[in-house]
């Protein structure tokens, strides 16, 4: 019953004294001095808590961030690779969302013929220092391992009539295969037919020889068709497909069988069978009873080649166009 007035009595002649009275706090553990010091070292301004520390008891506490484990992680090269690995997945995260969205605005087939005529363009601009750089020379490929010859030339063509003839196939035809196999399956199919008729023209050609076009791709386009028709025949669906084929395939027989006409037939011949044997693969199955779709691990196994190709398609750009600036200069 006294302490209350005792308590009161205290602070009534510490107010008179004019300092207030405040109970002194219990100090604080050792270990937790040793945080407050930490504390204050990475960023705060208790400079007092330096002073309640002894220097064994923060050196204990430092030791354990120094384990091989730590300094490891901890080291430049690690840092640096941890950082290059997070800026590589955000860019494929931002490129695979920006393809998604301009895919739905633009279909893949325009896209692509967007592309080639926007190479002949710059073909007229840098003249022909993009054909010596980017076409398929046998002998360039086998002796000087340029293996990105495999590759650029479906994007190069050596005349305006050349452009004009492959851009008509892949206007008429890529809507109907895009609509069959789908944007994915149609990239798919389009890179690989162009990369197998090179395949085929290195493998027969001449060791001289020179090529450039579209046409192998295009023709992997029809073959792909071919094989979506052969899986779905008696269909009404792959009758329509083969009528809207046909019309196209004479056109490029017609150019290709000229005499003296310099076509690479070889690369037709390599584009079609590659496409003919990706449309078996890939062709969706539309009788009555089958389900329609691909299931879902074949629908991640065309994702997955399709990101492969692209990956080469763009690294085969970067020896184009180092080679191209190449002639260029020389050229100058």
């Amino acid at each position: 019953e006294m302490v209350a007035p005792a308590c009161a009595t205290l602070l009534l002649c510490s107010s008179l004294q004019g300092r207030p009275f405040l109970p002194r706090a219990p100090p604080l553990p050792r270990a937790a001095r040793v945080e407050r010091v930490l504390c204050s070292a990475s960023g705060g301004s208790d400079d007092d808590a330096w002073k309640t520390v002894r220097a064994a008891d923060l050196s204990r506490e430092l030791s354990k961030f120094q384990t091989p484990g730590a300094r490891v992680r901890t080291s430049a090269p690690v840092r640096y690779a941890v950082s290059l690995l997070d800026d590589s997945r955000w860019a494929a995260r931002s490129a695979t969302r920006f393809a998604a969205e301009l895919a739905t605005v633009l279909p893949t087939n325009r896209l692509m013929l967007g592309a080639i005529v926007a190479a002949y363009g710059l073909q007229s601009v840098l003249g022909k220092a993009m054909l010596f750089a980017g076409a398929r020379m046998n002998e360039y490929i086998l002796y000087a391992g340029q293996w990105h010859r495999l590759v650029t030339p479906m994007w190069l063509h050596g005349s305006l009539m050349h452009l004009l003839s492959n851009s008509y196939s892949l206007f008429y035809l890529g809507p109907t295969a895009e609509r069959v196999f789908g944007s994915e399956a149609f990239l798919l199919i389009f890179l690989l037919s162009g990369i197998g008729g090179n395949l085929l023209g290195l493998q027969f050609g001449a060791v001289r020889g020179m090529s450039v076009g579209a046409s192998g791709a295009v023709f992997g386009l029809m073959g792909g068709l071919v094989g979506y028709a052969a899986r779905n025949r008696g269909t009404a669906s792959s009758q329509a497909t083969l009528s809207s084929l046909s019309r196209v395939l004479v056109l490029n027989l017609v150019i290709g069988l000229r005499p003296h006409s310099g076509i690479d037939n070889l690369g037709h011949v390599g584009g079609f069978l590659t496409g003919a044997i990706l449309g078996l693969g890939l062709a969706p199955v539309e009788r009555p009873g089958y389900p329609r779709g691909r299931p879902r691990w074949g629908a991640a196994i065309v994702r997955l080649a399709t990101v492969a190709t692209i990956a080469a398609v763009v690294l085969s750009m970067r020896d184009f166009a180092r080679l191209t600036i190449a002639y260029r200069g020389l050229r100058r």
